[in-house]
């Protein structure tokens, strides 16, 4: 019996020696880009505007280049209303992240012509690398001091939890 008892506490002692498996760390990030239409086909009928734009531009993510590229929808009433679309964001290192956006854009008069702001919630779809089945959500905002089809200043914050 004393050999049984000595051999369980030596397995117990093994086990509580062993270190856990840490859980992938969460690591929230933000990207400020300014994005500019590459692409666009808009069609306005009086006060309304549909249609989709691909938008380009490039950020830092920590102290590494990232690209961002934002292919959106839009339909809108005197300059306002629902857009959705999908962030691609590509990291130096070749890793990306996709995610959908699901948004509100506020047009409102300024001295100079109009400006509009964007809200919008970002929903992980999948990424590469280190990114591959993670779990991701964020939102963004950003805003324009032009007319539609011009640069976009943008901030994205995400927390992602990397896989395990």
């Amino acid at each position: 019996m004393k050999k049984f008892i000595a051999a369980v506490l030596t397995v117990l002692a093994v086990v509580v020696a062993t270190p856990a498996h840490a859980a992938p760390a969460a690591q929230t990030v933000v990207l400020e880009t300014t994005l500019t239409s590459t692409g666009t086909n808009l069609t306005t009928i009086g006060n309304v505007t549909y249609g989709w734009n691909d938008l380009k531009g490039v950020t830092t993510w920590g102290k590494e280049a990232a690209t961002v590229r934002l292919q959106g929808d839009v339909g809108y009433k005197n300059g306002s209303g629902p857009f959705n679309g999908y962030f691609t964001i590509t990291r130096a290192d070749g890793a990306q992240l996709a995610f959908h956006v699901d948004g509100q854009a506020l047009a409102y008069p300024v001295p100079a012509g109009t400006k509009t702001n964007f809200l919008g919630v970002m929903s992980y779809l999948q990424g590469s690398g280190a990114y591959s089945n993670a779990r991701a959500t964020g939102t963004m905002v950003g805003s324009r001091s032009a007319a539609l089809g011009s640069p976009v200043r943008m901030t994205l914050r995400f927390t992602v939890v990397p896989r395990g």
